[in-house]
């Protein structure tokens, strides 16, 4: 792994079995045997979420959606795609992120391929399964999963609850919500003390339930928080209603957001929902630059392999060069400067390595100087990268 992890960093092109025995140290075939092994993914990336994130975390869970051809693979089937907006053909890997609240922030922990349903199961059930078969290394991180709309379903909120979970959803904007009824309590009365009071239109909220709890700095939006009851669910659930205002100041859009734990801040269940969105980052980054829909082989053992180690990779990267420093000094990360960076270095490396040059030469501790010719690159962007390869140059090259 000390060898596969900078060696993903800096391979160009695709990231087949081939490719990494071309720009590795080993044999094609001993990639190929390594991949089938097992890995302590979760564990591995929740310690290194610990060191490098803050205290205030959540749990990011998401599908991601790969392409990929042939018949014989396994696990391959019809699948939505969020970047298609309809079911393609190929494989899905429902992912795991812990997310920093913040510093707005996420590391890859596990992808699991969608396969291996039990009988009966539905897919709503089988990621349900996923998060509660990892609970002990992810209450560990924090005990808010934050998921999409599509999660925002009874089977799935009882049974993350059941497990000691809570949920950051977002409702859909027809979604039932009843006010919870804080009147006086009638004695003497036959029947059921009421419970509600009435349903909640979302364009038009009582100013006796609803407060404001954050808005945008501009007034494009004013968000409002309350304790209600969600008809779905069969619960009550703290709830963010976000009103998006025209130019008159008149509601023209609402957004339903809602969590479990009817203690949280309204303000925070909106940030904390926001931020999700983070693990999405991770696979647009792992997409692009780290081969992660590039895998060549059809076992489960080797796709799942694969997949973790292009999100890992990632999140290596960027707690490497982006999280390693103080927050306040954090710059825009970038993982095609990084991926420039390793495979430059290891090019350097191949240089050196293959002309025998050794930094204990006589030729190059002698007294003649040798001059080494390095051109930068004009953008400020490429300067660190180029800094690091002129580091190297100094150590093979040394001028007395």
């Amino acid at each position: 792994m000390l060898h596969l992890f900078p060696l993903w960093l800096a391979v160009r092109g695709r990231y087949s079995f081939t490719n990494l025995s071309r720009w590795g140290e080993y044999g094609e075939d001993t990639y190929r045997q390594n991949f089938a092994r097992p890995f302590g993914w979760l564990e591995f990336n929740a310690e290194l979420a610990l060191q490098q994130l803050g205290q205030h975390l959540a749990i990011a869970f998401a599908p991601c959606f790969v392409p990929k051809s042939g018949k014989h693979t396994a696990g391959i089937g019809y699948f939505y795609s969020g970047c298609a907006g309809r079911e393609l053909r190929g494989l899905e890997f429902p992912g795991v992120a812990a997310v920093d609240l913040t510093d707005k922030a996420a590391l890859h922990l596990e992808a699991v391929q969608t396969i291996g349903l039990k009988e009966g199961e539905s897919q709503l059930a089988f990621y349900a399964r996923i998060l509660c078969e990892r609970k002990e290394a992810l209450l560990r991180l924090s005990r808010y999963v934050a998921a999409n709309a599509y999660f925002a379903r009874k089977p799935f909120v009882d049974r993350l609850l059941g497990e000691g979970f809570q949920l950051i959803t977002r409702l859909r904007k027809d979604a039932k919500l009843r006010y919870l009824y804080n009147g006086p309590r009638l004695k003497r009365r036959r029947g059921r003390p009421k419970t509600y009071d009435g349903r909640i239109n979302p364009y038009a909220l009582r100013e006796d339930h609803f407060t404001p709890c954050a808005q945008a700095e501009d007034g494009s939006w004013v968000a409002y928080q309350s304790t209600v009851n969600v008809q779905s669910w069969k619960r009550n659930a703290k709830v963010v209603i976000v009103h998006h205002l025209d130019d008159q100041g008149q509601v023209k859009s609402a957004k339903i957001y809602a969590c479990t734990d009817t203690g949280m801040d309204g303000a925070e269940l909106l940030h904390a929902y926001q931020c999700r969105f983070q693990i999405e980052f991770l696979y647009r980054d792992g997409k692009q630059h780290a081969g992660l829909a590039h895998c060549q082989a059809r076992s489960p053992q080797k796709l799942h392999f694969h997949i973790n180690t292009a999100l890992t990779a990632v999140s290596l990267a960027k707690a490497a060069y982006c999280l390693s420093t103080p927050p306040q000094e954090h710059k825009a990360f970038s993982m095609a400067d990084v991926k420039t960076q390793y495979a430059n270095d290891l090019l350097l490396d191949r240089f050196i390595a293959t002309f025998g040059i050794g930094a204990q030469l006589s030729k190059i501790n002698g007294s003649s100087p040798l001059i080494v010719g390095f051109v930068f690159l004009a953008d400020e962007r490429h300067r660190t990268i180029c800094s690091s390869l002129s580091a190297k140059i100094t150590l093979v090259y040394q001028e007395n």
